[in-house]
Formats: C-alpha cells, sequence, structure tokens
C-alpha cells in the first residue's frame, strides 16, 4: 500500500450499526433536538442527505484545487451528512456533519488554513502524508466529523473588511478568530449524540497551519470541548508572523540595497556547505547559525557577494526588531529557503526573475489591512518606523488572536492532552514561534516535568509546511492521530512517532525515520 493511502489507524471492528439512525435524521427531528439543547440558537436551515455509495465527488474552487481540493473520494463508509446553517448576528454560518452508520462514539473537529477555517472545499481526499485531517479521513476511521464555513472569506476574497468603507466587521472576524470553531464543536457533538442515540465518548481535533491556531485557541478559551488536540506548524502569534512577511521588503528598503534571488540563493547553499552538505543540513537537530559576512568577495550567479549583500541576508536572518535592537519577533533559520521567485508562496516571493523588488506572502498584506482598515492599502515601500508602528497597532488591535496563552491549567485539570509538531524548514511559519509557546507552557507549570505530563513537542529537521515531502522526514497523520488517542484513552504517552519523506508525485518512500520530543539542549 502507498504510505499516503495508509489512512485507517482506529480498530472498527467491534462496532455495529446504529440501528435507529434512519428514524434519527428527518429534518423536523433534528430541529426539535436541536432547539431542546440550544434554545437561543437560530438554525436557518437544516437538510441532510444520505450516501451509501462508497464515493464523493468533492467540490472546490480553483484556490483550493491549488492545494489538492476538489479530487474524487473513494471507500468511504455509509454516512449521513447533516448541514447546518446558523446565525451569529448579521451573518451566518454553515456547519457540515458526517456521521457514518457504524459510530466509534467519538467526534472529530477538523480545521482550515490560512483566513479560511473550514467548509465545503475543505471535504478533501484523504492523505496520510498531509498533517491536518480531514472530514472523509476521520470519518473512515468511525468517527463523526464536522467542518465550518465561517463566511468571512472566498478564495482571496476577504470579507472580514467591507470593501467600500474599509471597516473591519468584528462579527466575521469572531467568527474566524473562535466563535465557529467552537460552535462546529458544540453543534457537531449534538448533531452525533442526536443520530446515534447516544453520547460522545470521546473528542479530538486536529489541523495544520492555520487549523493549529483553531487548535490552540480551543484549549486556550474552550478547554472544555475536547480530550486531545494536535496542532501541527501552528499559525500562532498571527500578527507577528505574518508581518514579519513584510521584514526581508523592509530592511531592503532601509539599506537601499537589493538582495537579488541569486545572491540569496548562493547565501542558502554556502550555509549547507559550511554544515557538511544540503543532506546534513536538513537531518540537523541543531540550530544553525551562520555570518554571511564570509561570503563576502565570493562569485555568484547574481555576481560578486558585497559588503552590502552580507548586510541584508544578516539582517534577514536576524528578524524584526526595533532600531534599539530589542526584538520584534523570530527571524527565519540560515539555509532555510522561505522565498520563492515568481510563486507567491512563503514569506516573501520575487514577482519575477528580473524583479527589483519583493512582496510579502498574500496573507499579510490581507491581514495588515485589518490592522489599517484601508482597503486599497498596498504597503509598499514601508519604512522601518512605519513597520514598527505597524506591527505595534496589529499587537494591540489584535492581541485577542495570538493563541500563546500558557494558562491552559482548565484544560490540563480535565485531563486534556496536547500534542504539537513544527518541521525546521517550514518556509512560511517561524519554528521558532512555536518553540517560544512550549516555554511558555514550561515556564508556567513549573518545568517540562510537569508539561509531560499532558503536552509532547516534535521539532523535525528538513520538514515542510505540513507535509511528508520537504526535505526531511514529517510525521505522518495516522501516527499521530493514533498516539494522541492512545495516550488520551489508554494513558500511553507518545514517545517516538513514525516519519516518512516521500516523493511528491509518485508518493515513493524516500527515507524513513522516527520523531522523537523536543529537547531543549538539541535546538539551543
Amino acid at each position: 500500500m502507498n504510505v499516503r493511502e495508509d489512512i485507517r489507524f482506529f480498530d472498527m471492528s467491534g462496532y455495529q450499526a446504529t440501528p435507529e439512525i434512519a428514524a434519527h435524521v428527518e429534518e423536523g427531528y433534528l430541529r426539535k433536538e436541536l432547539k431542546r439543547r440550544f434554545p437561543e440558537e437560530e438554525f436557518l436551515k437544516i437538510t441532510v442527505s444520505h450516501n451509501n455509495s462508497g464515493e464523493y465527488h468533492a467540490k472546490a474552487g480553483w484556490f483550493e484545487r491549488l492545494w489538492g481540493a476538489g479530487k474524487p473520494i473513494k471507500d468511504l463508509p455509509e454516512y449521513y451528512e447533516v448541514v447546518l446553517l446558523h446565525r451569529t448576528g448579521q451573518h451566518t454560518e454553515e456547519l457540515i456533519v458526517w456521521s457514518p452508520v457504524i459510530w466509534n462514539d467519538r467526534f472529530a473537529g477538523t480545521a482550515g488554513g490560512g483566513t479560511g477555517i473550514g467548509g465545503r472545499n475543505y471535504l478533501t481526499k484523504p492523505d496520510n502524508c498531509s498533517r491536518g485531517w480531514t472530514v472523509p479521513y476521520a470519518v473512515c476511521n468511525g468517527f463523526t466529523a464536522a467542518t465550518i464555513y465561517a463566511g468571512n472569506i472566498e478564495g482571496w476574497n476577504d470579507h472580514t473588511i467591507d470593501a467600500k468603507t474599509g471597516k473591519l466587521d468584528r462579527e466575521l472576524y469572531e467568527n474566524w478568530r473562535i466563535r465557529s470553531t467552537h460552535n462546529m464543536t458544540v453543534f457537531g457533538k449534538a448533531v452525533a449524540e442526536i443520530l446515534h442515540g447516544r453520547p460522545v465518548q470521546y473528542a479530538y481535533m486536529n489541523g495544520g497551519s492555520g487549523g493549529g491556531r483553531q487548535c490552540l485557541m480551543e484549549v486556550q478559551n474552550y478547554p472544555q470541548d475536547y480530550n486531545g488536540v494536535w496542532a501541527s506548524c501552528p499559525a500562532i502569534n498571527w500578527n507577528h508572523f505574518l508581518l514579519g512577511g513584510f521584514w526581508p521588503e523592509v530592511v531592503m528598503q532601509e539599506k537601499k540595497h537589493f538582495l537579488s534571488p541569486g545572491k540569496n540563493r548562493f547565501f542558502i547553499e554556502q550555509v549547507h556547505v559550511r554544515y557538511g552538505g544540503k543532506t546534513e543540513f536538513y537531518h540537523s537537530t541543531q540550530k544553525p547559525t551562520f555570518d554571511a559576512d564570509t561570503c563576502i568577495g565570493m562569485k555568484s550567479p547574481g555576481g560578486v557577494i558585497t559588503q552590502a549583500d552580507a548586510d541584508v541576508m544578516n539582517e534577514i536572518w536576524r528578524g524584526p526588531h526595533r532600531r534599539d535592537g530589542r526584538p520584534l519577533w523570530y527571524g527565519y533559520y540560515p539555509g532555510i529557503k522561505n522565498w520563492q521567485v515568481v510563486i507567491p508562496i512563503g514569506t516573501y516571493y520575487y514577482p519575477t526573475p528580473f524583479s527589483k523588488k519583493i512582496k510579502p506572502f498574500i496573507l499579510g498584506p490581507l491581514y495588515a489591512r485589518w490592522i489599517t482598515e484601508e482597503p486599497k492599502q498596498t504597503f509598499e515601500d514601508l519604512t522601518w518606523d512605519e513597520y514598527v508602528e505597524l506591527f505595534d497597532q496589529g499587537s494591540a488591535k489584535f492581541g485577542d488572536n495570538l493563541a500563546d496563552d500558557p494558562c491552559i491549567d482548565d484544560f490540563v485539570q480535565a485531563g486534556g492532552k496536547l500534542m504539537m509538531d513544527h518541521g525546521m524548514d517550514d518556509p512560511l511559519i517561524p519554528t521558532d514561534g512555536t518553540i517560544d509557546y512550549y516555554r511558555k507552557l514550561v515556564q508556567h507549570f513549573g518545568g517540562k516535568a510537569a508539561v509531560d505530563a499532558f503536552c509532547r513537542l516534535y521539532i523535525n529537521p528538513g520538514d515542510n509546511h505540513g507535509n511528508c515531502w520537504g526535505n526531511g522526514p514529517g510525521i505522518t497523520q495516522s501516527a499521530g492521530m493514533k498516539a494522541l488517542v492512545d495516550w488520551v484513552e489508554h494513558g500511553i504517552a507518545p514517545t517516538k512517532l513514525y516519519k516518512v519523506r516521500i516523493h511528491p508525485k509518485t508518493g515513493a518512500i524516500l527515507e524513513e525515520g522516527q520523531a522523537v520530543p523536543f529537547e531543549e539542549p538539541e535546538i539551543l
């Protein structure tokens, strides 16, 4: 079996079909039971459909298809789909629940990415090498699973900012921030219990990137929602890392010197040389250090490396900071390629090979307009002082969304278990941000031994942004979820987890290994 197709981790052999489920899926019955449980909530529409074909033909827009959405899904168990259209105020959210006829008494909360937290476009084909489980993935393992569309964004069309007035829609922002994810959980659990006539025994949530942010916001704000949570490459410290995408542009603007893609790539290659080669670099657990000054005078594809080139490169690696040297946030490790040419993915990108300016990742300007409430602002040619002001404004205005609160005592006291992982080769979110949150947990709970009782962090060399086809192996979806379930339900704390690196097109295994829990000295 191709490792990408190895998606079943939960043993369903002892479970039977719920005999009364057919009587409970009638719209009138569902509405009555939901009204009894949530008398103050307004469900505008409830629809139910039945699928015993074993297949689902996913719908997705062009943008979602870039990320693998829209592929037909096969080998599904028989399930019912319940769709709830729920009013949050002036806006609505759409909850989609899939509940298998043979149910394992567990609920799965799924997540999205970026400023999308879920919805119909996230009903994607299960992939064991892409972290962040989907509704079909969970249903194939017997879970009732849910996803929710918060109404705040369609593709890159951001409704959070009114295109005419520029004003931030606080209701849509709150839907995205946490409300809709929580509603997905409580309404999704209720649907499972109504359909099957018995309670949810355990609930789990898993997501990557923006979905990892959702996971940690749940832990920090609604500690009773889930028994086990796995946050992969979490987009926490939202303000800090997104505005970090402007930093390379600010540096070049401040120093009045443009670093070409050829020279930028040359610096990366020289870091790899210092560590013994590309392979050795991407398998080192040490945090890499490098002084770009050592390359001055060397010939690169972009020309001879100058002092100005080295100054720009060192400043970018250092990361955002104030003029007096106080850090604002983390930079990216030397040797990590967190930029692209033409393709707008990475912390920043060069629009063309011949560009004389760079641009930040597209989410950066989108979020920055939340701060300024200027829908047409481009944020080009930001000065250092303007950048720091924007950073401080964002921190003050959206401090409720950093997802970096270590005071999760209620989650821990309820028996909750938390797993986090992050690849050291992540080109979108600095790995040090996740390590920073782990350190806050250690400080708050009085030491690593106390944190070990409820949390595991895995930092994987060479691992990419939430998948297993980067420069080093990453934890597979099934290995991670099985470990989390065993920890919650059987008290077996995770130790080593299976990780793999595959060919992105063929799925062939290129490398295998064991992920081990984070130990501070390895990264210092």
